[in-house]
């Protein structure tokens, strides 16, 4: 699917010399708000740049994409100590860049979406019903996507649910209520309207499953446990979807195992055999339209290896390597908690701590090291290296890094397999919702409800494909062992800090787990400033700040 599609307006020579022609403002030769919705394609294109927006939003290198992942129970920024929200209650303030650029992408999402369902009912376009159903309800999913990340992140904010064509200082929030409650109605139309995924010709297109999911996720912030688990039901009992169990895909008669398939390059899609991906970011590497990925992995999340010197004095690689899936920079790092607390004991065996998906050790490159051939943990290659803040070692993620894939065109050395400084992304597809995370939704709910043992059950479902030596016991339920599994199957996929957010937990979490901005964030923060610019803008009403925040 092409990412983006840019309307440019097209202003022709004008003909005739009769000024009551000519002056008249009829626009039959260039996109005008009145003339560029006409038919499927036109709206197709307005369509696919709601998904483009939501593959934007990922992006890491944008402020409110890093700010999805960090400061969280699991990560921090590497970079410095004192890097941005690393230190939360100085830095995030309602000037902060990461404050508007999130409030404002969101908007802009919202805004679009609105456009799409007020031009839909148009006269005369030239759109057939069953298309016009169908188009509302996938605008109408992105509206509730969008207001979702604005109510986790905010609180009550403005709800806006027509086109606004007009020049409007006059917003007023509303309850965090009463905007998951538009986010019902939307998702129960999207989730009615769209089709299933078996009608879709276009991966990356969203199917009534992708709806149910979210809708899942809002009936358990309303704290309505039985919608919430008949949403996350509809999804696990559609027999379009099942968690992978056996080993797929372009990597499957090597090394690895299942959660590694999971994750391999090109792997994600219907095409593939992969049943368990619910929505999918599109990519189509070197592809017009494409993209090479959302730049989580490898650039961010591991660690800068290519830079370490042994004991010896030498370096320890040659470079950034095909071996190693590309380039690094260690933007993040994580928390002792995410790499080796909720891993300890019982959970260590599981498949998703395996060497295939968590490299806890490497092996040195360069033939002029005395470490050359061995892994520069166990050899103490790096025991006195300065490795502040983990951000030129930690352990190594394989999730969504081309390991030994990466495309030719960034190796410079075939013979030592290095990479240039290109070779920083996953050039592959991405989840959004993947399966595993509706289980995990579904036993939240279950937990809300006071079925523990179901809770577990769903739980167990996840533990069983990893191969875990532990079962979830229906004692052990509760929100902070939900959020302990989460961190086990979705680390580097779900947005963290909403999620902690989402469930009021994230200063909670962030004081137990994270030694970098534990001691600098405020018992307020668990809700984000609005910002100062839409305040001052708003000037015909007042946008009440958070608490906290002035």
């Amino acid at each position: 699917m092409k990412k983006i599609i840019i309307i440019s307006a097209l202003f022709l020579s004008l003909a005739g010399c009769n000024e009551d022609k000519w002056l008249k403002e009829t626009p039959y030769s260039f996109y005008s708000p009145s003339n560029s919705f006409n038919n499927e394609n036109d709206f197709e294109s307005a369509i696919t740049y709601l998904y483009a927006q939501t593959s934007g939003f990922y992006n890491v290198t944008s402020t409110e994409g890093r700010a999805l992942h960090y400061p969280s129970d699991l990560a921090y920024s590497a970079i410095a100590a004192n890097q941005d929200l690393n230190q939360y209650r100085d830095k995030l303030t309602p000037e902060t860049g990461e404050a508007l650029a999130m409030w404002q992408k969101l908007y802009k999402m919202i805004f679009n979406a609105n456009v799409i369902i007020s031009r839909l009912e148009t006269p005369g376009i030239q759109v057939s019903d069953k298309y016009k159903q169908i188009a509302r309800a996938e605008a109408q999913f992105f509206r509730a996507f969008a207001y979702r990340y604005l109510v986790g992140f905010y609180g009550g904010v403005p709800l806006v649910l027509q086109e606004i064509s007009t020049s409007k200082r006059d917003f007023e929030r509303v309850t965090k209520e009463e905007v998951l409650r538009q986010c019902v109605e939307d998702l129960n139309f999207a989730q009615t309207n769209l089709p299933e995924i078996t009608e879709i010709k276009k991966e990356g297109r969203i199917s009534k499953a992708v709806a149910s999911h979210l809708l899942s996720e809002v009936y358990i912030s309303l704290k309505e446990w039985p919608k919430a688990i008949e949403a996350a039901t509809n999804v696990i009992n559609n027999p379009n979807f099942h968690l992978m169990t056996e080993r797929f895909g372009n990597k499957a008669q090597e090394d690895g195992d299942v959660y590694f398939d999971l994750f391999q390059r090109n792997n994600q899609n219907r095409k593939m055999g992969n049943y368990e991906g619910l929505w999918v970011d599109q990519f189509e590497y070197q592809k017009p339209g494409g993209g090479n990925s959302h730049n989580l992995v490898p650039w961010a999340i591991n660690p800068f290896y290519s830079q370490l010197q042994g004991a010896d004095n030498k370096p320890l690689f040659l470079g950034p390597t095909v071996e190693l899936g590309g380039r690094p920079i260690g933007w993040f790092s994580t928390t002792d908690y995410m790499r080796e607390t909720i891993w300890k004991d019982k959970y260590w065996e599981d498949m998703r701590n395996s060497p295939n998906n968590i490299m806890r050790d490497i092996k040195a490159s360069n033939p002029q090291s005395s470490y050359y051939g061995q892994g520069i943990v166990e050899s103490g290659a790096i025991k006195n290296f300065n490795n502040t803040l983990n951000r030129w070692w930690s352990v190594y993620f394989t999730k969504y890094v081309p390991i030994n894939t990466v495309p030719s065109e960034f190796i410079i050395d075939t013979e030592n397999g290095i990479v240039n400084s290109g070779a920083a992304a996953s050039f592959s597809d991405s989840y959004i919702f993947r399966l595993a995370e509706t289980y995990l939704l579904r036993a939240e709910a279950y937990l809300g409800n006071n079925e523990q043992q179901k809770a577990a059950d769903d739980i167990n479902k996840l533990r069983i494909r990893a191969k875990a030596d532990y079962m979830a016991q229906a004692a052990d339920i509760s929100i902070d062992f939900i959020l302990d599994e989460r961190a086990r199957e979705l680390y580097w996929e779900e947005s963290r800090v909403f999620t902690l957010l989402r469930l009021d937990k994230l200063v909670e979490r962030v004081k137990a787990h994270n030694p970098i901005t534990g001691n600098n964030i405020g018992d307020y923060q668990n809700l984000w400033p609005i910002p100062t610019r839409e305040i001052e803008t708003n000037s015909e009403k007042v946008l009440d700040q958070n608490p906290g925040y002035h």
